[in-house]
């Protein structure tokens, strides 16, 4: 198996752990929702968000950025491969969501997870779901573009 396999294989496993992010943060936001042992899943939904966002971003980024240095394609390339400028596109944009809205949101409730505060702030929390609901679609359009590009390219 030449290194290029290894890579695509790595980055499909990658984006997997994304995917399974989706699934189950619809379950914990339900159950935070429906007010199931808020505290408890609020501290699970950051562990997710915190360890299959770091999975699945890092790995893609790395991966891809050995997928793009292992091949004929380039960085943000606008004038072959639309797709995959897309997709690079999509990545930065994820990137600055979790850099700039989950991450500062996160620590916000940590810190109010840890003070044992009685009622979290439910605008953080707001805050979160939907900046990981953009950043899900954001991860589907990107796979639905590595899955489709074939049939347009």
């Amino acid at each position: 198996m030449n290194l290029y396999s290894i890579y695509i294989t790595l980055h499909i496993i990658f984006a997997g752990i994304w995917l399974a992010f989706f699934a189950v943060e619809f379950i914990l936001r339900g159950k935070i929702n429906k007010g199931i042992a808020v505290k408890e899943n609020v501290s699970n939904y950051l562990m997710f968000t915190n360890v299959f966002g770091i999975a699945g971003s890092i790995g893609i980024l790395i991966t891809g950025i050995l997928l793009v240095l292992n091949s004929g394609y380039g960085f943000f390339d606008m004038t072959s491969n639309h797709w995959l400028a897309a997709k690079q596109i999509i990545l930065v944009a994820i990137l600055g969501f979790t850099g700039g809205m989950v991450i500062p949101a996160a620590k916000k409730i940590r810190k109010e997870l840890e003070n044992n505060v009685d009622t979290l702030s439910q605008g953080n929390l707001n805050k979160i779901f939907k900046v990981n609901l953009i950043i899900n679609i954001l991860v589907l359009i990107n796979i639905l573009f590595a899955i489709t590009h074939r049939f347009y390219s």
